[in-house]
């Protein structure tokens, strides 16, 4: 079987990406969407309500603190209709414009957060503990004694690390952290797996390379590439640049079929526990490339049943097997 991915042609139209920062490079602008948002001035339809709030402009411009009407009036029609939409009642954001606005609600934060702490649970890989760090809106996990999940490819001793907004740690413990970050991921590689980019709802190019010497025996790194996997895959929106690089088979988890064939097994890929994940990695998930044509096969062994996935160099799901487990 063939799946196609849900990757149409794109071609973006209306304001450029630069145009877009040009707009927004402005404090004065910048606080027109705050004051809309608090406001509550915008669309509804997307909060399950379809009533539209408005703010007049002269009660937009004294929130803003402007005192200059035409210099006010200038930032305003700057926004006006990309991020602000003008109707006959006044102003209110657009759909592009509570994205910006809660963007911003998610990246603040306070920049000393401290985050640094032992976790809980142990190294799923060894059993040692691991420790949580937050660096430049980045939550990373280690162990502090082996080489961790992925080798040479991340920080060393790394077992999980992913982009977190700083207002998802304000009320979290380091092992809520975690637990939430995972699950975000493994969201992702379901968005990856069908070709669509999480962040913007592009379309999503990816790309498969192999390790052709690959030696991974008692579970240590491979000494030629430095990992524990053999073919890594790289997806990248064509759109905006939001890309990932892992195994092969951490992707195909992400699958539809293979979430559903986990299910039966009893394991919720989509949020499993970081222990969980690495076990079936480990001890139910083999691997093996083929060439003409080349093939990444990842193969999911359950007791009583097996499933295979195999995948060309573009990720594309090509073939399906469910079997019975020898």
């Amino acid at each position: 079987m063939s799946e196609t991915r849900l990757t149409p042609d794109v071609e973006l139209e209306g304001m450029s990406p630069e145009e877009a920062f040009a707009v927004l490079g402005n404090e004065i602008r910048l606080d027109i969407v705050r004051a809309l948002w608090q406001a509550d001035a915008a669309h509804q339809y997307d909060e399950v309500s379809d009533v539209t709030e408005t703010i007049s402009f002269t009660d937009l411009r004294r929130d803003v603190d402007v005192d200059d009407n035409g210099q006010f009036n200038y930032h305003l029609s700057q926004l006006v209709p990309h991020f602000v939409r003008q109707t006959d009642s006044g102003y209110r954001l657009s759909g592009a414009g509570k994205h910006i606005a809660r963007t911003v609600i998610a990246i603040s934060g306070t920049d000393d957060l401290d985050l640094a702490a032992d976790l809980d649970q142990p190294c799923p890989l060894c059993g040692a503990a691991m420790r949580a760090t937050y660096e430049d809106q980045w939550l990373r996990v280690r162990c502090t004694e082996c080489d961790g999940q992925f080798g040479d490819e991340t920080p060393h001793g790394s077992v999980f690390l992913s982009n977190y907004p700083a207002a998802a740690l304000t009320d979290r413990t380091t092992d809520e952290a975690l637990t939430v970050g995972f699950y975000r991921c493994m969201l992702d590689n379901a968005y990856f797996m069908h070709g669509i980019c999480r962040e913007c709802a592009g379309p999503v190019s990816a790309s498969v390379s192999v390790c052709s010497t690959h030696q991974n025996r008692a579970g240590d790194l491979c000494p030629h590439c430095g990992t524990r996997s053999e073919a890594w895959a790289t997806h990248r929106c064509d759109t905006c640049g939001f890309a990932k690089r892992l195994p092969v088979e951490v992707f195909v988890l992400g699958h539809t079929p293979v979430i559903a064939f986990l299910d039966e097994l009893g394991i919720d890929v989509l949020a499993p526990s970081l222990e969980e994940i690495v076990e079936l990695l480990r001890a139910g998930v083999e691997t093996t490339v083929s060439e003409d044509p080349f093939r990444v096969t990842v193969s999911i062994q359950g007791e009583a049943k097996t499933l295979d996935v195999s995948v060309d160099d573009e990720m594309n799901v090509v073939d399906l097997d469910r079997g019975t487990a020898v």
